[in-house]
């Protein structure tokens, strides 16, 4: 399994996450997992587990491609028996078609270049009906807020950060397969997305 360079910044990652949520951590975080339940869910790129362990399904299982990141979220959820964590890559999710009730993709989107085989496959382990939950920045209209995002993008991510508009957004998870999509502006510099699964 390849390094990442999420591997250094592991143990730093959730102090600097808040930072720059500037006190929205926790409220954040119950707007995300009270968008769905069911009996099986997939945490996509779950990092240290910002929502792990609070997703209301009856099961969870956590996807990341950085060990140190696991081992992070491995300790939250040591006496939470409803979660699994698995190391895996999320271009090759190596689970079955017709798997998760729901799918949860939290502050990683921005992370990837070409994001729209992700959400295919993600589409494609949900249940007919299924829900994907997405939480990341977008694209604000605000100039300060832009100038943030330039800010963002260069000097936290390294100059690899790609993030779209709500109208993009929505193109994408419908060229996934998504219908019924939903976006919510968060703070107004995030959003909160969801789809379900079409046919």
């Amino acid at each position: 399994m390849k390094k990442t360079r999420f591997e250094a910044i592991a143990k730093y990652y959730d102090f600097f996450t808040k930072v720059l949520m500037m006190g929205t951590y926790g409220r954040v975080r119950e707007r995300i997992v009270s968008s769905g339940d069911g009996e099986l869910a997939l945490d996509l790129c779950c990092g240290t587990g910002y929502v792990t362990g609070h997703i209301k399904a009856k099961r969870v299982v956590g996807l990341d491609l950085t060990r140190g990141m696991l081992m992070i979220n491995r300790s939250k959820n040591r006496d939470n028996p409803s979660v699994k964590l698995i190391q895996g890559d999320a271009y090759n999710l190596p689970f079955k078609e017709d798997t998760f009730d729901a799918v949860y993709f939290t502050l990683a989107s921005h992370e990837f270049r070409n994001i729209a085989p992700i959400l295919r496959d993600a589409n494609r382990v949900l249940k007919k009906g299924g829900k994907i939950i997405i939480y990341d920045i977008f694209k604000p209209g605000n100039p300060l807020l832009k100038a943030y995002m330039v800010f963002v993008r260069h000097v936290v991510e390294f100059g690899k950060c790609w993030i779209y508009d709500i109208g993009e957004w929505r193109d994408l998870l419908k060229r996934a397969g998504f219908d019924e999509v939903k976006a919510d502006v968060v703070y107004k510099a995030s959003v909160l997305l969801q789809g379900r699964k079409a046919g």
